[in-house]
């Protein structure tokens, strides 16, 4: 692989990561809702949304599918980004990539309690 590819590795890296991460919030954001109303309620932790009476099945319909495909995207994205970049960094690399995915979805609660909305 030349030379010059190598050089766009990183700033590759970055921002798909950072595209990939402001798509990974629906997702994420669905999930925590999932977690809220169900598992965490259980354990007595948070209440329950009082209008959700369908139970966990219409959720389980959403939630697997969704992750599968952004989780496989995710994946696919990250694993052509790494084979640009040199053997001596490949282990940097995924945890780069974790790392900005997440900031988007973690840059939110931490926003709101910056200013006061939490």
């Amino acid at each position: 692989m030349a030379v010059g590819t190598r050089r766009w590795a990183w700033p590759l890296t970055v921002v798909a990561n950072l595209c990939l991460g402001v798509i990974g919030v629906v997702p994420l954001f669905l999930l925590m809702l999932f977690l809220k109303n169900y598992p965490l309620a259980a354990l007595g932790l948070t209440s329950r949304e009082p209008t959700d009476n369908d139970g966990m099945l219409p959720w389980a319909m959403m939630l697997i599918p969704m992750f599968v495909v952004y989780g496989g995207l995710w994946h696919a994205v990250n694993a052509g980004l790494r084979s640009l970049t040199t053997p001596a960094h490949a282990r940097r690399h995924w945890g780069l990539a974790i790392l900005l995915t997440s900031a988007p979805t973690l840059s939110l609660p931490v926003g709101a309690l910056i200013s006061g909305s939490f």
